[in-house]
Order: structure tokens, then C-alpha cells, then sequence
């Protein structure tokens, strides 16, 4: 299973020159990726400005979305921006979707919510044409594999036809996620789909003193405070020890998952080296 660690540019107020020096860190330090989180109405850096810094810093890494929140894009403009970073960092480029649940996001927009799923049906042919072909909006062809997020029979359908894999969500639900992937694997089959799908699950931490764990939590709690109940469950699934981290890691690789995501919650670039000595 690949490891990776989350860029912090979904933490409020961290400041896009802290993307590069973080990827760098995490190159040297062993991790296979580093991946973002999307959110619109929210201090925080954007998705794709993210993994092009990161891209140009981490010149080794996997990049991976974990979520991009499509349907709050238009389709070609993603396409052309996803397709660049892409072409930038040597195809090293995974996308994992999904149409969330914030509808301050959509407003913001000004993308009907009620409307997101149709919405992500509409924009992968768009997109994938865009890719494959080459053309004067991304003239070299790409190959970024696709990976659905939610737990719905529509995730299932479109991870297993017209995507490349599934990705669980953020709190650790073992039982659950591996429920669940194991109905991924079997529609992917009676899609008559070769190999397997794809699988990754991700999930938060925070590493060091009282006041890094504080500070953590109150994250969790801010990021989240839109759906007061899931907070809760966000702060209390917080990794904050090694032990912790390293029994996560080998719950998921004992699920037959293919990458795992830890995604910090404190913008500190100690919290790298810590989750390495822990789990690298």
C-alpha cells in the first residue's frame, strides 16, 4: 500500500508558500504523494494552485486530489488547468471526485446544488476527451486516472465505468469502507472491467505537543463546523499518536487498500517529519 501525506493548504490561513517547502519535505522524507483537499468559501489555497506548486517542488511525488470538488468547476477550464499540471509533473497526476455537501460552496459558485450529481456525470466525458485526445485547449495528451468519492449506488456506477477506483471518506470506519470497497470490486467485475479498481482512503492527524493537538482538533472542529454532529466524530478520529498511525496503516492494508492519506491538521512542517519517523 502507498503512503501519502496530505498538503495543508485546506488548513485555514496557511499561506501558499508553505506548499513547496512542505512537498519538498515530504520527497525526501519518503512519502509517495501528497494530496489536497477542495473547498471554495474557505481561507484557504486553492486546489489546483496547490499541486502546481507542489508538482514543481516534488518533482518524485504523486499528486492526488482527495476530494476535488468538480461540479463547482467548468468542465473545460478544469479540464485545461488538471490537464497542465498534469502534463508539468509527468503524468504523476491522480484525481479523486466527488460532488460534497457544502451548499455555501455552490452558491458561492453559482452552481446548483440540487444538480451536482448530473453535473459530474456531464464533466468526465467532457474532461477525458479533452485528455486523450490532445486539442487546442490541452494539445498534449494526459493520462490522469479518476477515482469517485461518496458511498452511493451513483459512486459505485460511475467509479466502476467510467472511473478508474473509489475513494472512502475520511473518518476511519473499517468495517464499513471494507463493506463497501468489496462492492466496488464486485461491479467492477460485472462491469467486465480487467484488474481492480483502484482504492484510497485518507485520513487526519496531528503529531507533537498539547498545543499542536489542540490546535488539531480545533481545526477539525472549524473545518467541519458546517455539520456540527460529523465535527464531533472529525475531532475524535484525529490520529494523534505513532501507535495510532502505524495500527491505521495496517488496518487498511490488511483491507486490500491501495494508498492511504494522512492529512494533517496542523500547518506545521514538523508535523512531515513526524508522521515519517512514525509510519515511514
Amino acid at each position: 500500500m502507498k503512503i501519502g501525506i496530505g498538503l495543508p493548504n485546506h488548513i485555514a490561513g496557511t499561506p501558499a508558500s508553505l506548499i513547496g517547502g512542505w512537498a519538498r519535505r515530504a520527497q525526501n522524507r519518503g512519502f509517495e504523494s501528497v494530496a489536497t483537499v477542495d473547498r471554495l468559501v474557505y481561507p484557504s489555497v486553492d486546489t489546483v494552485v496547490a499541486l502546481a506548486l507542489a508538482a514543481e517542488a516534488g518533482t518524485d511525488l504523486t499528486l492526488v486530489t482527495d476530494i476535488l470538488l468538480a461540479p463547482l468547476y467548468q468542465p473545460m477550464v478544469l479540464a485545461k488547468q488538471l490537464g497542465n499540471v498534469a502534463q508539468a509533473a509527468g503524468d504523476r497526476l491522480v484525481l479523486g471526485i466527488a460532488v460534497g455537501a457544502r451548499e455555501d460552496d455552490y452558491a458561492a459558485a453559482g452552481v446548483d446544488f440540487s444538480h451536482r450529481g448530473r453535473l459530474l456525470d456531464e464533466q468526465i466525458p467532457t474532461m477525458r476527451s479533452a485528455w486523450d485526445a490532445g486539442t487546442t485547449v490541452c494539445p498534449a495528451p494526459v493520462h490522469i486516472p479518476v477515482l469517485f468519492g461518496g458511498e452511493s449506488q451513483a459512486t459505485i456506477r460511475r467509479a466502476t465505468t467510467v472511473g478508474d477506483g473509489w475513494v472512502a471518506g475520511g473518518l476511519r470506519d473499517y468495517s464499513g469502507q471494507g463493506a463497501f470497497a468489496d462492492r466496488v470490486r464486485a461491479a467492477w467485475t460485472d462491469a467486465g472491467r480487467p484488474g481492480g479498481p483502484q482504492l484510497h482512503a485518507s485520513v487526519s492527524f496531528a503529531f507533537g505537543a498539547d498545543e499542536d493537538l489542540q490546535s488539531g482538533r480545533q481545526h477539525m472542529a472549524d473545518y467541519y463546523g458546517f455539520a456540527p454532529d460529523y465535527a464531533k466524530l472529525s475531532v475524535a478520529d484525529l490520529i494523534t499518536t505513532p501507535d495510532d498511525a502505524r495500527d491505521t496503516v495496517q488496518a487498511y492494508r490488511d483491507l486490500g487498500f491501495d494508498r492511504l492519506l494522512f492529512h494533517p491538521s496542523v500547518a506545521d512542517e514538523h508535523q512531515v517529519y513526524r508522521l515519517a519517523d512514525a509510519i515511514i
